[in-house]
């Protein structure tokens, strides 16, 4: 047996709370985003549409509720992933002119050389950014419909009824490549939605400025073979 391939050194990438959240996201943001695109396209019948907009209302609330935790009880990965995606350089744009090597090598089976990466890559940056004030901005307009149409403006409750549309539906496509290349890259999908860790080697290939910079041996190492190690962020 390849002792080698079995303890393959694996780094922490997603911390619990990360992870948690992002459940959280799938479990609520998802059916928000289905049950949006049904009430807006008006399909099926009234009692249909009346159950599609209680499941909407229900997943707002897990959003929200998320969100505010995760605010509250892991700020600093907040404040991580603020860094992130707002950080920016030519390497950002060489990868974006190279669509991340993506298109080469779906479409040609080619792998071609790109800029190297932090722990986010400009696409997600991107989506990132587009999520973080989206989200907020459905949040906050869904609410404001849910509980204030008899007391605001019927100008104000039209133009966020509008807006809580457009942004939904802007967020809502948004969502499809994401999940389309979170699944295509399964280890990622893997890292985030399981026990948060990821090979080192996978790490290094996509996010090697991340890999150089950020990581070393875990202090608490539980590798019991020789040879076997685990990392985590610094």
């Amino acid at each position: 047996m390849n002792l080698d391939a079995v303890y393959e050194p694996r780094v922490l990438k997603h911390s619990w709370k990360s992870r948690l959240f992002h459940w959280a996201l799938i479990l609520g943001f998802l059916p928000a985003a289905v049950t949006g695109f049904i009430l807006w396209l008006r399909t099926g019948s009234e009692h249909f549409l009346h159950v599609a907009m209680q499941v909407h209302i229900a997943s707002a609330a897990v959003v929200t509720v998320a969100a505010v935790w995760y605010t509250l009880f892991a700020f600093d990965r907040v404040v991580a992933f603020l860094r992130l995606i707002f950080t920016w350089s030519d390497r950002d744009v060489g990868w974006l002119l190279t669509g991340g090597g993506y298109p080469q090598k779906m479409l040609l089976g080619k792998k071609i050389a790109v800029p190297p990466m932090d722990k986010l890559n400009s696409g997600q940056k991107i989506f990132g950014i587009g999520f973080l004030f989206g989200g907020l901005l459905l949040i906050v307009s869904g609410w404001l419909l849910y509980a204030f149409i008899p007391v605001l403006p019927k100008a104000f409750i039209y133009w966020t009824d509008l807006t809580h549309l457009a942004v939904g539906v802007i967020v809502g496509l948004m969502i499809v490549p994401h999940v389309f290349l979170g699944v295509y890259n399964w280890g990622e999908c893997k890292a985030m939605l399981g026990d948060g860790t990821q090979p080192l080697a996978e790490v290094q290939e996509h996010c090697p400025l991340w890999a150089a910079n950020k990581i070393e041996p875990a202090k608490d190492d539980l590798a019991k073979a020789p040879g076997a190690v685990s990392c985590e962020a610094k």
